[in-house]
């Protein structure tokens, strides 16, 4: 018995292990391929600078092949879509766009740029996590979501049970 319970610790230990060395390539992946953009945007301090970055990230995205893609197994909604998600960031590249044309000392440009600010700021977290969401579903499922967080819990728990039997006979 304590064999038994020698495997199912180093059984878990290893899945656990190729969890989270999965997990960190996929991250990797993830942030090269595509949330890169966003945050070089995120930092940029002009606006073209902004609108070069978002262009890439749009166009990034487009490619990604995750149209018609939810955040969601069943119960989707307009929120959860990748496609209505990237048309709220469309929005924000065609603002972007505008202002590179405006005065920078008008009220409609400070106006935009408020606006601009709140969005990623406030709602652009949302917005990500979709697209996050969907590529992990679409790339690695067993580390999307409340699928990793099962896995994880799953072998954590075979661990515990290989864990006890294995002192137990000890």
């Amino acid at each position: 018995m304590k064999t038994v319970g020698i495997i199912l610790t180093l059984f878990a230990a290893f899945c656990l292990t190729l969890t989270i060395i999965f997990g960190v390539k996929s991250n990797y992946e993830y942030n090269k391929q595509i949330k890169c953009y966003w945050e070089l945007s995120d930092k940029a301090a002009t606006i073209s600078q902004k609108s070069v970055q978002i262009d890439k990230f749009v166009t990034q995205l487009e490619n990604s092949g995750l149209q018609g893609k939810y955040d969601a197994i069943w119960l989707t909604t307009p929120d959860n879509s990748f496609d209505e998600n990237l048309i709220a960031v469309k929005t924000l590249q065609s603002r972007l766009h505008q202002l590179d044309t405006m005065d920078a000392n008008s009220f409609q440009y400070n106006t935009a740029i408020q606006q601009i600010t709140q969005q990623e700021q406030g709602e652009a977290y949302s917005m990500l996590s979709v697209f996050s969401g969907c590529w992990y579903k679409e790339h690695y499922i067993l580390l999307w979501n409340w699928v990793c967080m099962l896995q994880v819990f799953i072998f954590v728990v075979i661990g515990v049970i290989g864990y006890i039997i294995w002192d137990n006979e000890s």
